[in-house]
């Protein structure tokens, strides 16, 4: 190990370390914060840290030392601050700030050999020395149930009293490829506690079982107890509506009707809106329709949640839903908790507290005064992100336009003409369905992109609000490109990434790639390799079998050379293929042969795990930031 640490220590040295790959895209704490009780998501994560951040920067280490250990901004559950020293090694790195054993700081860890094979400091090492922030993967004890899991931190280098620190926060998801445990995710468990975030990973858990089984998973999803409790069932559609599985014990596979309507007409029950469509087109969405009890045969809301997977070459639709509350109120989050400005977002989850942030707003100042800002200020306008509110009204011709910013003349009228959209029917009947059975929630439709100027796939989530005494909806929407209705070639491509490299960029890039993969198999291999939408400069995309580590495809000759030795040559011994069927998704961070240079840089690259044929790969791409020096 000594030799390995001796080796990096001169191969990791680079021509700066003010340059950074990922701090430069976070959002300032002005714009983006968000407290401890209520991060849900990596995007959470790096918010919270960059804001830490700047908390020690502005009040020093003593003050952040108490508010991270004692103040309820930071610390909450398995959510806490925690800053270490930047050394080789855990037997060398002091421990500054550790909020679940406070006895530790100012002493060093020991070595911390954890489940991908080298010491958690040496990554951490090796990371801060190609870039000032990034993201690392690793297991650890989670002070929530007591049990080693893993976990993804975000880390920025900060100086902590003139020594080189690392300032980090990490998060224990329970929905990814190795940490989906039937004691933590499953029906019985969103029939206790309801909520969109347990409802999504229950989902996303059921999708992955049949991802990986297909219609072999027929027995699993019927008769273990796992995927049906109560009310609450996993189930799967074909492309046609049909339902193909089931966890439901009052109904039979392949003749009973599903409870959205019966097999002649499936989308009875969204007003002729093609929900599976919805869901092949967004890849995951909400949905509230009204529910058959299985239990009492009687009917309620309900709150669903779809997920589109390739399950033996067929895409399918794999779902589960839950009865709505009584009162219909599905979010209970505030602005205190989450707060984010118009050019901050990124996310959908980051349109969820931009709308709350609007609802409390134009609730404390009146709808004059929120007319006016969301229409001038930047806080609330920027790019294709704007908030608007419209009547709640059962057709387009009844529905009062309050705010719309990008074309402010049509406030105080009646939209008219219907917006039919690609599902169906028109915006405003889904709207005013939507809110019949829930006071907040998501909508899928397709509307004019202000900034393109053509219509695309938008979804928005908006909430129910009094408006001069009248229910009206306020919301805000995002058009993402690495969904499978929109990962198009003219919106997607690498000469775009190469031209702006940025981690949204990469990750859209990454995601469009893996579908390709996932969609048509190692037959597309060559394309990837060499079809000019994935080839520009140095940006290209390639495939390594997680199981063997070799290299399947690569648009560079550098990546054969490096088969079946990534982790020894490129990571120090960490097992990173481990990482990837672990965390479904990850960046990572090495030094590697720039392909249009010759030259050896530092390079981010972003990867997903995906399943080609049964066959799992890590399909992944990135971009060079700097030369290294001394590379050999």
């Amino acid at each position: 190990m000594a030799k390995v640490l001796g080796v990096f220590a001169l191969t990791l040295l680079v021509l700066s370390s003010s340059m950074t790959a990922e701090a430069s895209s976070g959002a300032r704490c002005s714009e983006k914060r968000v407290t401890a009780s209520a991060i849900r998501t990596t995007g959470d994560i790096q918010a919270f840290v960059e804001c830490a951040a700047e908390y020690v920067a502005e009040h020093g280490t003593q003050e952040a030392r108490r508010a991270f250990n004692e103040d309820v901004r930071w610390k909450h559950g398995p959510i806490y601050i925690f800053v270490d020293g930047i050394e080789m090694s855990g037997e060398d790195s002091p421990t500054y700030v550790f909020p679940p054993d406070p006895s530790r700081e100012g002493s060093v860890w020991g070595a911390s050999i954890d489940s991908f094979g080298t010491d958690y400091y040496f990554e951490l090492y090796r990371l801060m020395s190609i870039v000032d922030s990034g993201w690392i993967y690793y297991s650890f004890r989670n002070p929530a149930t007591g049990r080693e899991q893993p976990k993804s931190s975000y880390v920025i280098e900060i100086d902590w009293n003139g020594d080189r620190a690392a300032i980090g926060a990490g998060i224990y998801a329970p929905d990814l490829p190795g940490t989906c445990n039937p004691d933590e995710v499953n029906a019985a468990g969103v029939e206790a506690n309801p909520s969109p975030q347990k409802l999504r990973e229950f989902v996303r858990c059921t999708a992955m079982l049949v991802e990986s089984q297909g219609y072999f998973a027929k027995d699993e999803l019927e008769k273990n107890p796992r995927w049906s409790h109560g009310s609450t069932y996993a189930f799967v559609m074909d492309m046609m509506g049909n339902q193909v599985l089931t966890g439901s014990k009052t109904r039979v596979n392949g003749n009973a009707l599903h409870e959205w309507g019966g097999r002649s007409a499936p989308t009875d029950q969204f007003g002729g809106r093609d929900m599976v469509r919805v869901g092949d087109t967004f890849g995951e969405a909400f949905i509230y329709y009204q529910g058959r009890e299985p239990m009492t045969g009687g009917t309620r809301p309900k709150v669903g949640f779809l997920k589109r997977v390739v399950a033996q070459g067929v895409p399918v639709v794999v779902g589960a839903g839950y009865p709505a509350p009584a009162d219909r109120t599905i979010s209970a989050i505030t602005c205190s908790d989450r707060y984010v400005t118009a050019s901050a977002i990124e996310s959908p989850e980051d349109i969820e507290a931009f709308v709350e942030c609007a609802a409390e707003y134009a609730m404390e100042h009146g709808p004059e005064e929120a007319r006016r800002a969301f229409n001038e200020d930047e806080r609330w306008r920027q790019g294709p992100f704007y908030v608007f509110v419209d009547g709640i009204a059962p057709s387009a011709a009844d529905a009062v336009s309050h705010v719309f910013p990008p074309e402010p003349e049509r406030e105080g009228t009646a939209w008219g003409e219907p917006l039919i959209d690609r599902f169906g029917t028109g915006y405003f009947p889904e709207l005013h369905r939507i809110m019949s059975m829930v006071n907040s929630g998501w909508i899928y439709y397709a509307f004019t992109n202000f900034e393109s100027g053509i219509w695309e796939p938008k979804s928005s989530y908006v909430k129910a609000i009094d408006w001069n005494g009248e229910r009206a909806s306020i919301g805000a929407g995002i058009y993402r490109r690495d969904l499978p209705g929109t990962c198009t070639s003219a919106a997607v491509n690498a000469a775009a990434l190469e031209a702006e490299p940025s981690r949204q960029g990469l990750e859209e890039f990454v995601r469009c790639a893996a579908m390709q993969i996932e969609s048509m198999g190692l037959f597309t291999a060559e394309g990837l390799s060499h079809g000019p939408r994935w080839n520009s400069g140095p940006i290209y995309v390639f495939g390594a079998n997680v199981e063997t580590g070799e290299i399947e495809f690569s648009g560079s000759e550098s990546s054969f050379r490096v088969s079946g030795r990534i982790p020894e040559l490129l990571y120090g011994g960490r097992d990173v293929f481990g990482v990837m069927a672990t965390f479904g998704e990850a960046y990572l961070y090495y030094n590697f042969t720039n392909r249009v240079t010759g030259a050896v840089e530092s390079k981010i690259s972003f990867n997903k795990l995906v399943l080609a044929q049964g066959v799992p790969l890590t399909v992944g791409s990135g971009y060079h930031l700097y030369p290294v020096a001394n590379p050999e």
